[in-house]
């Protein structure tokens, strides 16, 4: 089987569903067909027909990188049994497809193509919904830039709208192993990795793979489904929210969303409750049959409960270990994110975290790009993923870590979460990465939720501005958001330092981002072995510095923690 995780999710996902309709076979037709798209190219498509295929029906599109023969009869079961007729196609240049691939950036027109051949096919009824999970997700995102007339719904599963800030570039820092990992291992043509690494602003060619700034393209209604420690979580909800707030007619006010406790492998319970080294209660768990109950209400009219349901379903995790602990349920909302009061949490020099703001104060971290911070979990794909314990990272001297005292009573937080880091550096240019964690009582710290920021990005990311040693600056650093109950008995600590690796790539602190060998690269791809000591071996140059940075903890520049508390 090609492919790494990513590819493996969407097989877990096949095999989940087998699973759950193994006891009940339905037959099906199949027809194959080579789709020609307006430049000529060609692309392999198949179609599943539930019954007499004369018969108009409502249909249902994946397009996919990974190959269509690895979902093909067995999610065809899945839909066909629904009164669906399913169509799962190769994308440019993969597989059967023909042309070459672009990794997304052919994905907008040849989407909008094969919807409207679906359209003119004699068993099309006219109402055509989209699918998919993950890459399968954002040839849906990046569809909608062209906005297919005759596109119903769509269903979006851990995807991103802008690959730029979600997929390849996080606060400026490039996520090293997401990237390289996911395009050498599903054997893309080297030169997709190349332009990836080489264009590190936002502008020209990310741009054709945004859809955020053409929200009022879009009028259709879309079920977007996200997972609190999911890599592509940031972009689902910004998905949601500017859909529904400035969509065109149609998809404004229309849009679903669904956020379970859930990694990058965790969604629709393909790899059980468990998460990372948490596991969440049964009721973690979203059903797979909810899929076609969604496109049953889109696309045929029948009232399956979504449109006149919650508009926003997002789970509320907590102790798992406790059971009086509030929290591990779902609740319910018209908007996302939830009100909350945004509330400061100061870092202190004596490793205090509070809402008092510290007089004075300041720590220095010393980041050295040879001996990086490693990751330990988090939003990852081909690393561990999920919340796990911190506390080795903790113990480095390149870590400075702050925590509340012994939480009294529990503390909710949902919502979007930013740290505010004020410092003074002697490079050019240096990242921060900060991580925030539930401290249980027997002092495991396990992961919530994790950011990096690159400084030279702190004006915009178009652009890059150089440091200039010994001033005082204030960097941003977003980690995105979740929602948890801090039990009582518990503390909440943030840690700070210059780097998470392989998640984020080592900043070389000479105000270049990357001095990567083409044949390095080449080899990397060859196999799995070679390709993992890679992706977790920095690549340095000559003149990378180590770099001295003093956060400050006081007064004006006390740097903090933005938590959004929801009030009991």
């Amino acid at each position: 089987m090609r492919g790494i995780k990513i590819g493996k999710a969407a097989f877990l996902l096949v095999i989940a569903i087998a699973l759950s309709i193994a006891c009940e076979a339905r037959a099906f037709e199949m027809k194959s067909y080579m789709v020609t798209m307006r430049d000529g190219a060609r692309l392999a498509t198949d179609v599943f027909f539930p019954d007499n295929k004369k018969v108009k029906r409502p249909v249902v599109l994946i397009r996919t990188p990974y190959g269509k023969a690895k979902w093909a009869q067995i999610m065809a079961q899945a839909f066909v049994g629904q009164k669906l007729v399913w169509v799962v196609q190769d994308t440019r240049g993969r597989f059967g497809s023909e042309g070459v691939s672009s990794s997304f950036m052919d994905d907008s027109w040849d989407g909008y193509d094969t919807v409207e051949w679906i359209y003119r096919q004699p068993w099309c009824d006219g109402n055509i919904g989209t699918g998919g999970v993950s890459a399968m997700g954002i040839t849906q995102y990046v569809m909608d830039k062209t906005m297919p007339p005759h596109l119903t719904c769509q269903h979006v599963m851990a995807a991103a709208p802008s690959l730029y800030h979600t997929v390849a570039y996080q606060g400026g820092a490039p996520k090293r192993a997401l990237i390289m990992s996911w395009l050498l291992g599903n054997d893309f043509p080297l030169q997709v990795l190349q332009m990836m690494l080489s264009n590190v602003d936002y502008g020209g060619i990310w741009e054709m793979l945004d859809l955020t700034h053409e929200y009022d393209k879009v009028n259709i209604p879309i079920m977007h489904m996200a997972g609190w420690y999911d890599m592509f979580l940031k972009g689902n909800l910004d998905a949601f929210v500017g859909l529904q707030e400035g969509g065109a007619e149609g998809a404004r006010g229309n849009q679903r969303l669904v956020i379970g406790p859930w990694t990058h492998m965790g969604f629709l319970g393909v790899a059980g409750t468990k998460q990372g080294e948490i596991d969440y209660p049964g009721n973690s768990q979203y059903s797979i049959f909810k899929i076609p109950r969604w496109f049953q209400e889109c696309l045929r009219g029948r009232d399956e409960g979504f449109m006149d349901g919650p508009v926003v379903r997002y789970y509320v995790m907590g102790d798992t270990e406790d059971p009086e602990a509030p929290g591990n349920e779902w609740r319910k909302s018209d908007v996302w994110p939830v009100a909350s009061d945004v509330t400061p949490f100061y870092m202190s020099a004596d490793g205090t975290l509070g809402e008092k703001k510290p007089g004075s104060g300041s720590k220095t971290i010393v980041d050295d790009p040879a001996n990086p911070v490693p990751t330990i979990c988090g939003a990852n794909l081909d690393l561990k993923a999920g919340p796990c314990d911190q506390r080795e990272l903790e113990k480095r001297g390149d870590v400075l870590v702050f925590s509340t005292p012994v939480l009294e009573k529990p503390v909710e937080i949902t919502g979007n979460i930013i740290a505010k880091i004020f410092f003074k550096t002697d490079v050019v240019d240096t990242d921060f990465a900060v991580r925030l964690t539930d401290v249980y009582p027997d002092g495991r710290s396990m992961l919530i939720t994790d950011g990096t920021a690159r400084a030279s990005h702190r004006e915009s990311d178009r652009y890059r501005v150089e440091l200039t040693p010994g001033e005082t600056y204030e960097l941003n650093v977003d980690l995105w958001a979740t929602s948890i109950i801090i039990n009582k008995g518990h503390r909440i600590r943030v840690s700070v330092a210059g780097s998470n690796f392989p998640r984020f790539d080592v900043n070389m602190h000479n105000g270049r981002y990357f001095d990567i060998n083409p044949g390095e690269l080449e080899d990397a791809a060859k196999t799995g072995k070679q390709r993992k000591a890679y992706i977790h071996n920095p690549d340095l140059a000559d003149d990378a510095r180590v770099a001295n940075s003093t956060v400050l903890l006081g007064g004006d520049t006390a740097s903090h923690i933005l938590l959004p508390i929801v009030a009991d």
